[in-house]
């Protein structure tokens, strides 16, 4: 496609920047060469062209490149490549604020399911809401930002000990206590970790009444923001939640590869 232009009495045709396949297959190869080097600092080229499974000219190309943008540099006096400074110019310049960030997605989630959303953070071992999305139905289980969830008892709780190592979880959980909150409720540690593991392998974490009578729950763990151990969760009454487990499951694993494939492992 092109444009024409006219400027006194004269025209010319002036085509249309367009992109091409290898613009895209360049940059991921130019995010993968910067992955590599941030994993193994002072790195060789052919030690970088191991790593990404790159030809070597073509992390010698890669690298000539980013290091005329300042995304990476060769020390004077030292050996391999390292990451430039201007990564950490662009770097300070990112609001790693989770709740902003996943509003978008959690506004979609809630559009489709239509209950209570929790977002949740780990923060020295405490289940806090960092935000909130009230249920639409009348009939519902009620939820609000800073509210502290049971790790013990709550499908977010559950998610985050995922999140942890065992030996920390296990330490944290007989520090803090295991009160029974319902009859359903795991007050061994022991027990409710090899729940958590067998649950870890699906990705998702259930509360059936153990928090609250007539409540359950399922949440997911999320990738890490700015460092925090995040977890999303969907509550609602026992009898929608056992009509809607199915919807809940796909849901939320859908929620999780949504911001995966926007955010990455961990920003």
């Amino acid at each position: 496609m092109t444009k024409t232009f006219s400027q006194t009495g004269w025209s010319k045709q002036v085509a249309e920047e367009k992109p091409r396949a290898s613009d895209g297959q360049s940059i991921s190869k130019a995010i993968a060469v910067l992955r590599a080097i941030a994993d193994h600092q002072g790195s060789s080229l052919g030690e970088i062209a191991k790593a990404t499974g790159l030809a070597r000219s073509t992390v010698q190309r890669m690298v000539g490149a980013l290091n005329k943008e300042g995304l990476v540099t060769k020390n004077s006096g030292h050996q391999g490549v390292f990451l430039g400074m201007e990564l950490a110019r662009l770097g300070a310049k990112v609001n790693l604020n989770a709740r902003t960030l996943l509003m978008p997605l959690m506004e979609e989630l809630h559009a489709q399911i239509g209950d209570n959303i929790d977002l949740t953070a780990l923060d020295d071992g405490r289940v806090i809401v960092i935000e909130q999305i009230a249920s639409n139905e009348d009939i519902r289980v009620i939820s609000f930002v800073g509210r502290e969830h049971p790790i013990h008892c709550t499908a977010n709780g559950k998610a985050h000990l995922a999140q942890m190592p065992r030996d920390e979880a296990l330490a944290l959980l007989r520090a803090k206590g295991m009160p029974a909150m319902t009859s359903h409720s795991i007050t061994d540690p022991e027990r409710l970790l090899a729940q958590v593991e067998a649950f870890a392998e699906f990705g998702l974490f259930i509360d059936r009444e153990e928090y609250g009578v007539d409540a359950c729950a399922m949440s997911t763990t999320l990738p890490e923001i700015g460092g925090r151990k995040l977890a999303i969760s969907i509550a609602m009454p026992t009898a929608r939640f056992k009509r809607r487990e199915e919807d809940l499951k796909a849901a939320l694993l859908s929620f999780r590869r949504a911001v995966q494939d926007r955010f990455g492992p961990s920003i």
